[in-house]
């Protein structure tokens, strides 16, 4: 739908609380629907696969591009903004992920690339990037909130259904349980609080984790940026061990996504003086003082820990708005030449 001048008009959104409180429906709902479309529009035929992603959708493809890499298919991460006819190589397939189907550089790259080797994730079709991609899978236009909630955890369990279905082999029994076992994560509403109060304290947080777990830190971070106005940024775990670290202090806040792999960076920061607080399937051995929370989600995979670690990071925005006053949805700015039919 068009405005008066001419622009395209986003969907009604819904708040920040109802789209969070819809997300085991609408999960469960796409465990169901989405193998079958994976069958019918997601082929095997290409030796390497670029995925070009922005914003929320960018840090969703992480859980993708973990899941292909582990298994030896080679994968690339990218903006798409960039990206030139120049650029495209025989034997690759070319993964546009938008939740709106209309975000400018997803639309560009995507025209950039021979149509035959085209696909996409998508919340809305009609739209422009389903219109280039016949062979897209669709989450069926869940009724997202602004600051993405139910939309974004939609995009990371349809990635990691395609990453099992392009390898191994999609696990749908495991998967159809799924929503039963995220259900454990918003029994843990006393441990957001706790993250909540901290970051009240700091006013900042880096958030941390390597692989699957990336997704959940970088979309942790835009998460308390444009939900909390909260000044976050997101890290790998190698990268941070290796310098980024350093401005860590008594009262910064660092909120860490353990794969298993992240042990050493917690008890570093924690002894530091520095508050950790640390979501994963099983505690670490901690023997020091330092202010280290933890945090466990049992029984997940990877990609299961990665979308129920966002969700947990939801809870801690839905509490901090509960001590502020504060609402997700209050947009801050105007998005400008995001969108297809957006005002430049």
């Amino acid at each position: 739908m068009a405005t008066a001048t001419g622009n395209l008009q986003n969907p009604p959104w819904n708040t920040f609380d109802q789209a969070f409180h819809s997300q085991p429906e609408a999960l469960t709902r796409l465990t169901e629907t989405l193998p079958g479309l994976l069958d019918r529009h997601v082929g095997k035929d290409a030796d390497r696969l670029v995925v070009f992603g922005i914003g929320a959708s960018r840090a969703a493809a992480h859980v993708l591009v973990a899941g292909l890499t582990a298994r030896g298919v080679p994968c690339d991460l990218l903006t798409g903004a960039d990206f030139t006819e120049s650029q495209v190589r025989p034997g690759t397939a070319y993964l546009g992920i938008s939740q709106s189907g209309r975000s400018v550089e997803i639309v560009r790259a995507l025209s950039a690339a021979p149509a035959e080797s085209r696909m996409s994730i998508v919340n809305r079709v009609p739209s422009p990037v389903a219109d280039l991609t016949p062979r897209h899978l669709w989450l069926g236009d869940v009724a997202d909130s602004r600051v993405s909630t139910v939309g974004y955890t939609a995009t990371a369990l349809a990635l990691a259904l395609l990453a099992e279905h392009l390898t191994d082999g999609l696990d749908e029994e495991r998967w159809r349980g799924f929503g039963e076992r995220l259900a454990t994560v918003t029994r843990q509403r006393e441990a957001a609080g706790r993250v909540a109060a901290d970051l009240l304290a700091a006013g900042h947080a880096d958030l941390v984790s390597s692989g699957a777990g990336l997704a959940a830190a970088e979309g942790g971070s835009l998460l308390l940026r444009e939900g909390l106005g909260l000044p976050a940024a997101s890290f790998d775990t190698r990268s941070y061990l290796h310098g980024f670290m350093d401005s860590a202090r008594p009262g910064t806040v660092h909120l860490i996504v353990n794969r298993g792999t992240e042990a050493l960076l917690a008890r570093q920061l924690a002894d530091h003086g520095a508050t950790v607080h640390l979501l994963g399937t099983t505690p670490i051995e901690y023997g020091g003082a330092g202010p280290l929370h933890q945090t466990s989600l049992p029984g997940l995979t990877d990609a299961e820990l990665s979308i129920a670690a966002s969700v947990f990071l939801q809870m801690v925005v839905q509490e901090v708005c509960a001590s502020t006053g504060r609402r997700p949805e209050d947009p801050v700015f105007v998005r400008l030449d995001t969108k297809v039919g957006s005002a430049a």
